[in-house]
């Protein structure tokens, strides 16, 4: 998997090791149900057309290991307004691509140190979750 900068072609790899945690959870279609006078159910739905959630967790404590100079890159990168990223999945079975921003308001990036004490080298390893929102493609 890799995060793919928009604006500047610069990308950052992300092991296989994360997990799209709430990618059969959101619905789809917005609907909104109420009666009317005489009883009768008046429904409205609409199909969004983009806001889909994409949290990328480690899938256990042993994988979704970033070192910390890319880390900084990802943390640089989620405080740009305005930008856009393109998050592409590189497995066999999966090669989808998804235009993306940060999710800042159910906390774009939450990291801790592997081995549980302060990083010592731009390669030491931390435990990462990113938070993005999907948005229409455009490129």
């Amino acid at each position: 998997m890799r995060l793919v900068r928009k604006s500047t072609s610069e990308a950052v790899s992300l092991e296989d090791g994360f997990l799209w945690s709430d990618e059969f959870s959101w619905k789809a279609i917005e609907q909104n149900q109420a009666y009317a006078i005489d009883g009768a159910l008046i429904i409205q739905e609409g199909k969004k057309k983009s806001g889909r959630p994409i949290t990328l967790q480690p899938a256990d404590q042993e994988m979704g290991w970033i070192k910390l100079h890319e880390l900084r890159t990802l943390r640089d990168w989620s405080v740009l307004q305005g930008e856009n990223f393109r998050l592409q999945f590189e497995q066999p079975h999966d090669n989808r691509q998804f235009t993306v921003k940060f999710n800042h308001q159910d906390g774009a990036l939450e990291a801790a140190p592997v081995k549980g004490i302060p990083a010592v080298s731009l390669d030491d390893y931390y435990n990462v979750t990113l938070r993005f929102l999907e948005l229409e493609n455009a490129d």
